[in-house]
Parts: C-alpha cells; sequence; structure tokens
C-alpha cells in the first residue's frame, strides 16, 4: 500500500469518522471501498466480469476465498431443500 494524504473540511471529515464507526469500519477501508468503486463505474464498459470480480475482493478482502457465484448457488440449493422439507412435513401433517 500507499501511504496517501488528502485535506478535507473538518465538519466532513467527523461525519466520516462517526459514520465508519457506527459501521465498524476504519476510515481507510471507508475510502478504499470508495475508490474502488468510483474505479469500477469509469471503466465497467472496458472490463470482463472476472476482472471486476478480482477488483472487488482486492478491495474487501472478505470475499478473496470464494467465488460469489458458487455461494450463491450453495445458498440457493440450502433454501430449495429447506423449502422442500417444509412442504414434505405439511403434506405429512394432514
Amino acid at each position: 500500500m500507499h501511504p496517501t494524504t488528502i485535506d478535507l473540511p473538518p465538519e466532513l471529515l467527523e461525519q466520516v469518522r462517526a459514520k465508519a464507526e457506527r459501521e465498524h469500519l476504519s476510515l481507510e477501508e471507508v475510502l478504499r471501498q470508495l475508490l474502488v468503486r468510483w474505479v469500477l463505474d469509469a471503466s465497467a464498459g472496458h472490463r470482463s466480469r472476472e476482472a471486476l470480480v478480482r477488483q472487488a475482493r482486492a478491495s474487501r478482502g472478505m470475499w478473496r476465498d470464494r467465488d460469489p457465484d458458487e455461494f450463491l448457488a450453495a445458498s440457493r440449493s440450502g433454501l430449495s431443500e429447506r423449502d422442500e422439507d417444509l412442504q414434505n412435513a405439511r403434506l405429512d401433517a394432514r
């Protein structure tokens, strides 16, 4: 990482710090997320989905080890199984 200095009005800085604290984020993480979003918006038409996912993972850190599509598919299959179990339980109750 490269240390960077920016100038912000004191009122804005206090508001940003307060919101970041409420959301359990560091000021650095807030700025990183905003900058990545800004870059993604500017380049969305020119980049593949895989490149966007890689960049988003690098900025967030928490999804680096997971493929979002696989995670969502697994989550949805769990919901389908649960719905089927509930439907079968209702049929048994009659």
